[in-house]
């Protein structure tokens, strides 16, 4: 192979290695189009004012068009930034969200609540953080109002247990003994906040929620 083979080869994999596929129509581009349209164009038949009119009106639209993106990322931004103060603003308050933890805190057990889907006989499990049972709870007959789960923190044994994050589990049969769906929620104050690739989440002891999945704010 000669020498100039292997220049020819290279330059052209040069050009090759430059060339980037654009695959939308800039105001540049559009600009310079329009530029060298009429740098080349037929002095005997020049361009077509209805023509030229039609490719400003084009030009103008391109740039009304990317105003316009620019204006709505900027809008998008400033709303989250507003919705992320806002969502700040819930620490420290109660707040009842879909879910089913319970928090022991020093001197005081969170609280949940349920509801069937219609009456049944209820039975609560309650687990500690590694899944464990500790507490059964017995409920009696509920109809479909919501309900308060009251838990006095204390194990089967009467013992009271330590702080930290449990859950619990709610079942329930009607008369006939047909399971009997159930909806639970957890009522707990909000800890902290935190923003992980664009959502916004809420701290509730261990659980972490988002804003969605709030129910009511106490």
């Amino acid at each position: 192979m000669t020498i100039s083979s292997v220049t020819a080869a290279a330059g052209t994999d040069q050009a090759a290695s430059q060339t980037k596929k654009k695959d939308t129509l800039t105001q540049e581009d559009f600009i310079n189009l329009l530029v060298t349209q009429m740098r080349f164009q037929d002095p005997l038949n020049p361009i077509d004012n209805n023509q030229m009119a039609t490719q400003m009106a084009q030009f103008s639209s391109l740039q009304a068009l990317q105003d316009m993106s620019e204006s709505l990322k900027n809008m998008a931004a400033y709303q989250s930034s507003s919705s992320n103060l806002l969502v700040a603003g819930l620490i420290g308050k109660t707040v009842e969200a879909a879910g089913n933890n319970l928090l022991i805190n020093p001197g005081a057990v969170s609280e949940g609540r349920y509801q069937l889907s219609r009456p049944g006989m209820v039975r609560i499990g309650i687990y500690d953080a590694s899944g464990q049972l500790v507490r059964t709870l017995d409920e009696g007959v509920r109809d479909t109002s919501r309900q308060k789960l009251v838990w006095d923190g204390k194990n089967q044994q009467g013992a009271n247990l330590s702080d930290g994050d449990y859950t619990f589990q709610v079942s329930a049969v009607d008369e006939k003994g047909q399971s009997v769906s159930v909806s639970s929620s957890m009522v707990a104050p909000v800890t902290g906040v935190s923003f992980e690739n664009g959502t916004t989440y809420l701290q509730l002891g261990s659980a972490k929620i988002t804003v969605s999945d709030i129910l009511s704010i106490l």
